[in-house]
């Protein structure tokens, strides 16, 4: 069972599944507030019998089913679905359980929207304004610091599109010492190694660092998540399809959402069998990874469903392209208010990180957010 956004397009969900204009029609007039998909149903007309008796609106085409009620008779009737074997581990309003993350012997809270300040120690990432020299890192790191980072993110390879990557040895001589100088100089800021490669992460850990932040989710390098294992260390598993080099070579989905819901549920199958902790586990659906346009729009429109799995969501769209679409064109260096303009909304659907270049701007947009629906 899948959980849908009520800010989802439904019309178009539905018309990519093969349902007939009528049906979509009927179905849009009785959307309530909780709208549900079932997949590989067995037993359709007794199915949709079932669900009809509970009070839901149902409308199926073969082995799918949407279906839609009120969050109160939801509510009411999520122990007789559970009883009938279809999970109901996850919140109406797609919240998780897990109060806080522990990184190390750092703790960040998941009942905010916490901060992710972007430090490139490279020479070609996309946005000029992220680059910084290793001797002047502590600098970039302590304002990012004073202007409320909750994280911050060393990455010393550029994974932007159509780059080329970039020797282990060449990444190990950038980070390091970054992630050494920052640390020197505070102790309890969490720190991040953005890499998708094993050893890299491992002596970013050794060298201080909290969190890996891997662009594969795992799929680069296949002893990542027994790195994060041993250590005990918050990973964040982003979707990605292709690789750096080839990712924006037209990129096609039916169904996006469904898409990068079947890859995080792989991942996070491959990441607990190598003995990662559940807990310890951040999803990434990897904006302006190998997507369209249309497909991050939807994925920001969308994102907290992929809460269904239980787990914090990390939105890294800071600058992107996809801004400079919709803004005509805009350059990255232009691209600030897009920018706050989606953790304004990422705030307001409880998305747990924000991954971003400029955090002064982004920390007091998402306070003032944050301030207006739950009260200072």
């Amino acid at each position: 069972m899948r959980l849908i956004s009520k800010d989802a397009n439904i019309k178009k969900i539905l018309y990519q599944k093969g349902f007939d204009e009528k049906e979509i029609l009927e179905f849009e007039k009785k959307a309530n507030s909780i709208i549900l998909r079932f997949d590989n149903i067995k037993n359709p007309s007794e199915f949709i019998q079932f669900l009809s008796n509970l009070g839901y609106f149902t409308i199926s085409n073969e082995n799918i089913c949407f279906a839609t009620t009120s969050l109160y008779n939801f509510e009411k009737t999520r122990c007789v679905l559970t009883e009938e074997g279809i999970e109901c581990n996850f919140d109406a309003d797609f919240t998780i359980s897990q109060r806080y993350l522990l990184a190390k012997d750092k703790k960040l809270s998941l009942l905010k929207t916490n901060v992710m300040g972007i430090i490139n120690v490279t020479p070609d990432s996309f946005y000029e304004g992220s680059r910084v020299q290793v001797e002047k890192v502590t600098q970039r790191a302590l304002q990012m610091i004073q202007d409320g980072a909750d994280v911050l993110d060393i990455g010393g390879e550029s994974t932007r599109p159509f780059s080329e990557p970039v020797e282990e040895e060449e990444e190990l001589k950038r980070v390091i010492p970054a992630i050494e100088a920052i640390r020197d100089m505070d102790k309890s800021i969490p720190i991040s190694i953005d890499t998708y490669k094993s050893r890299v992460a491992q002596k970013a850990i050794e060298a201080g660092a909290d969190i890996i932040n891997d662009i594969s989710g795992g799929t680069f390098d296949k002893d990542m998540f027994y790195v994060a294992a041993h250590y005990n260390v918050p990973i964040i598993i982003m979707h990605i399809k292709g690789t750096p080099k080839d990712m924006q070579k037209n990129p096609y989905y039916e169904d996006v959402i469904e898409e990068i819901l079947q890859f995080f549920e792989l991942r996070i199958e491959q990441a607990l069998k190598a003995g990662v902790k559940l807990e310890n586990i951040i999803l990434d659906p990897g904006i302006g990874f190998g997507k369209r346009p249309e497909d991050n729009l939807e994925i920001l429109r969308r994102c907290e469903e992929f809460r269904v799995l239980g787990r914090p969501i990390l939105i890294g769209a800071s600058r992107k392209s996809v801004i400079g679409h919709v803004l005509s064109n805009l350059p990255p260096e232009e691209r600030l208010e897009g920018t706050l303009a989606i953790s304004v909304i990422c705030a307001q659907k409880k998305i747990e990180f924000v991954r971003v270049h400029d955090v002064k701007e982004n920390k007091r947009a998402i306070l003032m957010t944050q301030a207006i629906f739950d009260g200072v």
